[in-house]
């Protein structure tokens, strides 16, 4: 960053007991980031050669039609007057976010942005929208969060200004409470520091923003485009600069296309295409022999595979690597033709002949399979709110997707896989992957700047293992588009995983088998401790990859689940003396909670939260329960299977089961008593759910004119099968809290119909009553026979 005037400083800090400024500074960062903020970008291809270098060539207007379009973006660059936005667009697959990464990384645009600065400082930032990805990488708080971390990272002296609240609060707080601080960043408290930056910021800095993707927003895109606009109006206009990528979808084109300088890409591309075809293809000493026997015929196979592609990069990449995988010793440059003219020109027509017409249906059973195993990750990595697990590791497919490994994983203990054995099934998956999914999905490995994109498969140890850890991916947001959204074809795909009724795939279950045996297979030798957190994440996605399973004809599930929890209590350091100590016990509450709690089926007691209704049905038919004494104080089952009966907001379990409360209640009462252990009061399931209900109503958590099944109706059928199979108390009292005053069973449910006037809940209210009627009536009945005696 460039030198020049001063900005807004931190107040200083004379209190011996305050932390120092750059702890805070460091804090409020951490805060704004995320784990997945970089990932977009990293994964982005890098620009092939000297692709997209024309846009810097300010004397490159003769070597392509409108290539002086390249003149023009530089000029945007370094003059203030030509207007704070510049809109790139381009098709889907015509390489904008290669470009936009070329970009917003190249030394060239640092350089023409700084005759625009002059002596003013200068920083910039990037966001790629990516709709594949997690929460963040595709919401405006991902955005305005990703912004605010990379430009208050450059000047973190003006956090203090960015959010002033949040700042003098930092200043009196003790370490203790700044550790247990965890800050949850809303769309108007960012908004509202965004601009508070930008105002404290220009025009004594100037900024730089690249913001790739605007169509993967997932959100309104008025709003989004109104957000950008709004920063180059007024008088700090001329103080920002905003490079913005999207397709060229009507309502950017309404936008920008006649307001701001603007560059097509698809239709300046053709050279740096030919580059692509020609040096990939030549790259193959057997190709590059062809091609010299033939230069006339290869300079005209060049020209037509360009042509055909249409400005779409993607096609590109996809057709050489079909001219490649296609190539015999006998082939030449008219066989290359020949196989061009059977491509499609149209790109979802050309997934549709790579995926369905050029494989045998063994193949595409396979094919089947990985893409399946790839899209059930995206969905529960999107549940337990784990943005980095959004895609396998090629670790993760390799004991996911063969059958053979069933026997492997319920059988073997924990012992230390060679290396050997690492490459061998590393790179049959790999291969498989290549080979089956026709150019569609890619490998990358997570890299720090500067170092390479791309592991090659070398035999030494290092490279193996990183081979192993590197993600597996869509190639592009079209491959997803096209997977999930054209009409007919994620069903035809997932019908053909398997002919046989007896062995249907399920990618649920097998990334479950995947957890087991890469917790049996360490790479190193095991280390036997109580560090929770190294395993918690991927427990949350076996978990609750085991909630989604809906074929098991070999009843795996449940010997996969109890291997799963024997695994890792023989990782867990057990506490001496302390025969209760067990892995899940450390899942509930804080320490000081639990540490004086006995916990008897802790593991069973998770995987009700985690809703897993067959392997709790399969556990409790087996009597699991039958040791446990009838006057026992610990946390029942079925106030964890109620836990999140309205709202799921801000966990990863999901919403209560009537499936589930059904199976338990063959053998818990809802009346039954206990002590919670986290208020240290005794209650039981009924007055607990209770609790939650009067809590849900306090905080919204209710819709009004609820027509969701999963909502007021799956609720109010819980609360119908406590009273009717589980016989709950009518007459029960919800104790006041600091919130509510107390209140009866029926209050309850009266306070919820005079809110919501649903008709369901209108049902329970009037059982509930004639239930209450029942039981005065025979308690009448009862005291007359007294009376008489």
């Amino acid at each position: 960053m460039m030198g020049g005037p001063s900005k807004p400083s931190t107040p200083a800090i004379s209190h011996a007991n305050y932390a120092p400024v750059s702890l805070l500074q460091d804090f409020v960062l951490e805060s704004l980031s995320y784990k997945s903020m970089k990932d977009r970008e990293e994964e982005v291809a890098k620009a092939h050669g000297s692709t997209f270098y024309w846009i810097f060539d300010q004397n490159d207007q003769t070597k392509a039609p409108a290539r002086g379009l390249g003149q023009q973006f530089t000029e945007w660059l370094e003059s203030p007057d030509l207007g704070s936005i510049y809109w790139i667009s381009g098709k889907a697959g015509s390489g904008k976010s290669t470009l936009m990464r070329y970009l917003y990384e190249h030394k060239l645009t640092s350089h023409h942005l700084s005759a625009w600065a002059r002596e003013v400082p200068l920083i910039k930032a990037g966001f790629f929208f990516w709709t594949s990805g997690s929460e963040e990488q595709r919401s405006q708080v991902g955005l305005l969060r990703s912004l605010l971390h990379q430009l208050l990272s450059q000047e973190p002296d003006l956090i203090s200004n960015t959010f002033p609240s949040l700042w003098q609060g930092l200043l009196t707080m003790s370490t203790k409470d700044r550790i247990k601080l965890s800050l949850t960043w809303s769309i108007p408290e960012l908004m509202a520091g965004f601009h508070r930056l930008i105002d404290v910021t220009l025009p004594n800095t100037k900024i730089c923003l690249f913001i790739d993707g605007l169509d993967e927003f997932d959100g309104d895109h008025l709003a989004i485009i109104e957000f950008f606009k709004s920063m180059s109006e007024g008088p700090n206009g001329k103080h920002i600069k905003m490079c913005l990528s999207s397709r060229p979808w009507d309502v950017f084109k309404n936008a920008f296309q006649y307001a701001v300088p603007c560059l097509k890409l698809q239709e300046l591309t053709y050279l740096d295409m030919y580059a692509y075809v020609k040096d990939n293809l030549r790259r193959d000493p057997k190709v590059r022999r062809v091609f010299k026997k033939d230069q006339i015929n290869t300079e005209a196979f060049f020209q037509e595979t360009v042509r055909r592609a249409d400005g779409v990069f993607l096609w590109i990449r996809l057709a050489v690597g079909e001219f490649l995988k296609g190539f015999r010793p006998e082939s030449n440059v008219s066989t290359m033709q020949a196989q061009l003219n059977t491509l499609p020109s149209d790109l979802e027509e050309l997934f549709e002949e790579l995926l369905f017409q050029r494989q045998s249906a063994n193949q595409l059973e396979e094919t089947s399979r990985i893409f399946q195993s790839i899209r059930a990750r995206e969905v529960v990595a999107a549940i337990v709110k784990d943005e980095t697990a959004n895609s396998p590791t090629i670790w993760e497919l390799a004991f996911a997707l063969d059958a053979r490994d069933d026997v492997l994983a319920v059988n073997t203990l924990v012992c230390v896989i060679t290396n050997e054995e690492i490459a061998m099934r590393t790179k049959s998956t790999t291969q498989c992957i290549a080979a089956r999914s026709s150019g569609l999905l890619e490998v990358y490995a997570k890299h720090t700047r500067g170092g390479p994109r791309f592991v090659d498969d070398e035999n030494n140890t290092d490279s193996v293992r990183r081979l192993a850890e590197c993600k597996v991916t869509y190639l592009h947001r079209t491959v997803r588009d096209y997977l999930m959204y054209t009409k007919g074809v994620w069903k035809r795909l997932t019908e053909r995983s398997s002919a046989d009724d007896d062995d249907v795939f399920d990618p649920h279950l097998r990334l479950v088998r995947s957890y087991v045996l890469r917790l049996k297979f360490p790479f190193e030798e095991p280390e036997h401790h109580r560090r929770l957190d190294e395993w918690y994440p991927e427990i949350a996605l076996s978990l609750t990859h085991s909630r989604h399973i809906n074929h098991d004809p070999k009843r795996l599930h449940r010997q996969l689940i109890n291997e799963l929890n024997k695994t890792l209590d023989w990782y867990w350091r057990k506490r001496p003396m302390d025969p209760n100590d067990h892995w899940a016990r450390n899942t509930f509450g804080s320490y000081e909670a639990r540490k004086n709690i006995v916990f008897h089926q802790p593991f069973l007691s998770l995987t009700t939260k985690f809703g897993l209704a067959a392997y709790v049905r399969g556990e409790l038919d087996a009597g699991i329960l039958a040791d446990i004494p009838a006057d026992d104080d610990t946390t029942p089952l079925l106030a964890y299977a109620t836990e999140f009966l309205c709202s799921r907001a801000y966990t990863i379990f999901p919403l209560s089961s009537p499936e589930m409360v059904l199976d338990i209640l063959r053998f818990q009462s809802p009346n039954h008593a206990y002590t919670s252990f986290i208020t240290r009061r005794p209650t039981t399931p009924w007055i607990t759910m209770l609790r939650h209900l009067r809590d849900a109503k306090r905080r919204g958590w209710i819709q009004h004119f609820d027509v969701d099944p999963m909502g007021t109706k799956r609720w109010c059928k819980i609360i119908k099968m406590f009273l009717l199979q589980g016989n709950a108390d009518v007459t029960a009292v919800v104790t006041k809290d600091n919130w509510d005053s107390e209140i009866s069973a029926v209050g309850v449910i009266d306070m919820l119909w005079e809110e919501y006037g649903d008709v369901e809940v209108g049902k329970v209210r009037d059982l509930m009553r004639r239930l209450l009627e029942s039981r005065e009536m025979n308690t009448g009945i009862q005291q007359t026979r007294r009376d008489e005696r």
